[in-house]
């Protein structure tokens, strides 16, 4: 798995009033870490929003820390066999899973997961574009 996954900061244009206790976040952008056009990501994305419906609480950018590369990204609510089954559905390598304010990244195809600490740490207010 890509070692910058791990690095992934989380921008934000404005903070929920509660977070849930579990949530997921993922995108349906670059498949396998394959660079797709913007309009092919916008279109994968649309489907994935559809997909999770009213479970998405909050669109956000997963980034870089130099904000160089992002991915425009949903959290909903879920529990992490639903979160990596939507995840292998959009062909995504990993996806990030919270419980409890700790992030983990978790690898689809094997379920292996990172432990990434705290979740309030990775976000950033006010940059999502």
């Amino acid at each position: 798995m890509n070692p910058e996954y791990s690095k992934t900061i989380f921008l934000i244009s404005k903070e929920p009033e509660s977070w849930p206790d579990e949530f997921a976040i993922i995108t349906a952008h670059n498949p396998m870490d394959l660079k797709l056009s913007d309009q092919e990501n916008n279109f994968r994305n649309e489907n994935l929003l559809k997909t999770l419906g009213q479970n998405a609480f909050l669109k956000l950018s997963g980034s870089s820390p130099d904000q160089s590369h992002q991915e425009a990204s949903y959290a909903f609510i879920s529990d992490l066999p639903k979160a990596i089954r939507i995840g292998k559905e959009y062909q995504q390598r990993a996806i990030f899973f919270i419980k409890d304010g700790n992030l983990k990244l978790i690898e689809c195809s094997t379920g292996q997961t990172q432990e990434l600490g705290k979740f309030i740490e990775r976000i950033s207010l006010n940059k999502h574009k």
